[in-house]
């Protein structure tokens, strides 16, 4: 299980998700919020560090597309547990782990695609 951790985009999107009855969404809708939520935060937070830039007050939690692929991955996260009795920072705080290591992953990958042939 992660570690419980109150970084800002857990608790952006917990406040994102807030305003929606989030333990009667189906996993795939849940999912999809959450991913849409987080992007939100990571542009809201890179235009606040811009001079002279007021993004606004964030609201409500817009879902990302039903073929993006980090939604199979909290997908998997969320089949494997009973998600709707834990709190919503607790399930947020998990879902981020989930992809911050399916995205390491993806990223060692990467670089072995593009490693020449016979390198080790």
């Amino acid at each position: 299980m992660a570690r419980w951790s109150g970084d800002a985009r857990t608790a952006a999107t917990a406040a994102a998700l807030t305003p929606y009855a989030w333990r009667d969404l189906t996993d795939r809708m849940l999912a999809r919020l959450v991913v849409g939520a987080a992007d939100r935060h990571g542009v809201t937070a890179f235009l606040a560090s811009l001079p002279g830039t007021d993004p606004g007050p964030a609201g409500a939690a817009e879902p990302t597309g039903p073929d993006d692929p980090r939604v199979e991955v909290l997908l998997r996260v969320l089949a494997d547990r009973p998600w709707r009795g834990l709190t919503l920072d607790r399930l947020v705080t998990d879902l981020f782990a989930a992809l911050d290591a399916w995205q390491a992953g993806r990223g060692t990958s990467d670089r072995d695609l593009r490693r020449p042939s016979g390198e080790r």
